[in-house]
């Protein structure tokens, strides 16, 4: 393994966060446009946890890609990252409508995505590139 990537704690922490990124990808490219959004989802408190989650998505996502930038080769990012991509949605699938498309299930995401933030933030200080 050292031989194709020599940083495998930052590859681990690159697949945990990615996952939570193509997590919330899909639960988020689900409702827009806003009319596309269940009746759960509805009003201003539901407009305000989907925008809390795209403002949080994106700051996942460019955390990730700094990490990978920074600490991956980029052989390792497309690899690993491709079979995240490609296997995410059907652990996605698993979760029923009825917790995923209401408010709870966005709060719920955002704390995912939260945990994940946290973990990349303390985690890839240590994290030279080599």
């Amino acid at each position: 393994m050292a031989v194709i990537e020599p940083n495998g704690p930052a590859l681990a922490l690159f697949g945990v966060t990615f996952a939570a990124w193509c997590w919330s990808f899909l639960a988020l490219a689900g409702l827009f446009p806003p009319s596309a959004r269940p009746q759960s989802l509805a009003g201003a408190a539901g407009h305000v946890l989907v925008l809390l989650n795209v403002a949080l998505s994106i700051v996942l996502l460019t955390g990730v890609a700094l990490l990978a930038h920074q600490a991956l080769r980029w052989t390792s990012v497309v690899v690993f990252g491709g079979l995240i991509f490609l296997f995410v949605p059907s652990t996605f699938q698993a979760v029923p409508n009825e917790w995923r498309d209401t408010r709870s299930g966005l709060a719920a995401l955002g704390l995912v995505q939260l945990t994940s933030l946290t973990l990349l933030l303390s985690l890839s200080h240590g994290f030279d590139g080599s």
